[in-house]
């Protein structure tokens, strides 16, 4: 029963950190000022937090499943340190999008397709095993 609600609880953490990244990015390419600052707010104190939940009960299914040898966890993991690295540059273009009077802040308009691309390929990774 643990590991069934440590699952359910990696995927709830998934979807909030996922839709926030997805939110920041589509934000920043259509920037509204007065929307940046409680966005960044959301990010800091919904988020962020979600993907550092995500990763928790992400690790604890891998040492309760006994996957840490295999090749495609390791692939998976790589991925995932990826995407929380785009995560951190994500952040970073929204604070200084809050900070500025019109919310625009150059770069950013490759975030959203490369986070769905590492999305895809950490499912893909997780639902086939290979």
């Amino acid at each position: 029963m643990t590991y069934l609600l440590a699952k359910a609880a990696h995927i709830v953490s998934l979807f909030v950190w996922i839709a926030g990244m997805a939110t920041v990015a589509l934000s920043l390419r259509h920037p509204v000022s007065a929307f940046m600052k409680p966005l960044k707010t959301y990010d800091r104190t919904v988020t962020t937090p979600a993907m550092i939940l995500a990763w928790g009960f992400g690790l604890f299914l891998a040492v309760r499943g006994g996957w840490f040898p295999q090749p495609w966890l390791v692939i998976k993991i790589l991925l995932v340190l990826i995407l929380s690295g785009v995560h951190g540059a994500l952040t970073g273009k929204l604070r200084r999008a809050a900070n500025t009077t019109d919310g625009v802040v150059a770069g950013g308009r490759w975030f959203l397709p490369i986070g769905l691309a590492l999305l895809s390929g950490i499912v893909l990774l997780v639902t086939l095993k290979p």
